[in-house]
């Protein structure tokens, strides 16, 4: 009885997104201010996750939302609906750490500082691993070339915090087929990373 419930909360949610993105996207300026108010919490969440991860953070999680905002409205981008929007936040937000780790490189090249690095969990384990930013960033560019869906799923799950059923309806594939396409993208940056 729940999870219908919350499906039919999750497709209105979706419904009323999706509605403001094209008033917003038409020009409207009330839509868009709504629209605003509505994801900023969701992207901030977003945020602070991703946040969380890094063991050594250059922003915080309204800075990293308002960043990846205005990425976005730079590229005048017309979502089509929530997962859509949340996608292309989600590619944003990794723009903008890959752009913090590479201003970091270029300011402490030759001081001895660490590059910045983000702390993931292992997948079957409680254990932490910490992933250089750039070093991520060239493996999913190098996954990008040999599977873009399991780059984009890696990129939707990572850096935009989406469930494998929301990563599976933006990528417009069943919950099953992401299940196997994380898992496997996993084990090959992982191999990647290694290297």
């Amino acid at each position: 009885m729940t999870d219908s419930r919350e499906r039919s909360d999750s497709e209105a949610l979706n419904t009323d997104l999706t509605l403001l993105l094209k008033r917003s996207g038409n020009g409207d300026q009330r839509a868009r201010d709504q629209l605003w108010s509505q994801l900023h919490l969701q992207l901030k969440v977003m945020a602070r996750r991703r946040l969380a991860m890094e063991s050594r953070a250059d922003c915080q999680p309204t800075e990293l939302v308002n960043e990846a905002f205005l990425k976005l409205d730079a590229l005048a981008l017309e979502p089509n609906d929530r997962l859509h929007f949340m996608g292309l936040a989600a590619r944003a937000m990794r723009q903008v750490l890959v752009d913090q780790a590479r201003a970091r490189l270029r300011e402490k090249r030759g001081s001895g500082q660490r590059p910045m690095t983000l702390l993931t969990r292992e997948v079957e384990g409680d254990s932490a691993v910490s992933l250089d930013v750039l070093d991520l960033e060239s493996a999913l560019l190098e996954l990008e070339t040999l599977d873009s869906r399991k780059a984009r799923a890696i990129e939707l799950s990572y850096f935009g915090g989406l469930t494998d059923p929301e990563v599976a309806e933006a990528l417009s594939v069943s919950s099953a087929t992401i299940k196997r396409d994380l898992r496997t993208a996993r084990a090959w940056l992982a191999t990647a990373l290694d290297d």
